[in-house]
């Protein structure tokens, strides 16, 4: 086998013995090398075998790399600014504080009108 050998994503949870989901995770979230290629991620063996070898980073804010937030949400670090969900320009402090408003209206109003809300007065900014 050859180490620059391009691997399926099916092909390199094999190799790391690991679920296909977990790859799909990690390689979305920039953890793990590898690259989407039209709707399918491609790894090279080499490089994969690279990241396996290589002592564990501590987690942390990486800029420009798709990341889980507390609350199971993607979201992504650009130029020091957070966004989240689709990219919008929200922080996830403030995410939490609409999670925590809207918990506690809880008087039937649909997250999406509070998001809607919120863009209209960003875009006021």
């Amino acid at each position: 086998m050859m180490d620059d050998e391009v691997l399926t994503l099916e092909e390199a949870a094999a190799l790391l013995k690991v679920s296909e989901t977990l790859v799909y995770q990690l390689a979305r979230s920039g953890s793990l090398p590898g690259r989407k290629v039209g709707r399918e991620w491609r790894f090279l063996r080499s490089a994969l075998l690279e990241w396996l070898r290589a002592p564990a980073k501590e987690d942390g804010v990486k800029e420009g790399v798709v990341q889980l937030d507390k609350f199971g949400g993607e979201y992504k670090v650009e130029n020091g600014r957070e966004h989240v969900a689709m990219w919008l320009p929200l922080s996830l402090e403030e995410k939490e504080r609409l999670l925590e408003k809207m918990q506690a209206l809880r008087e039937g109003r649909n997250p999406s009108a509070m998001v809607a809300d919120y863009l209209r007065e960003w875009l006021e900014k």
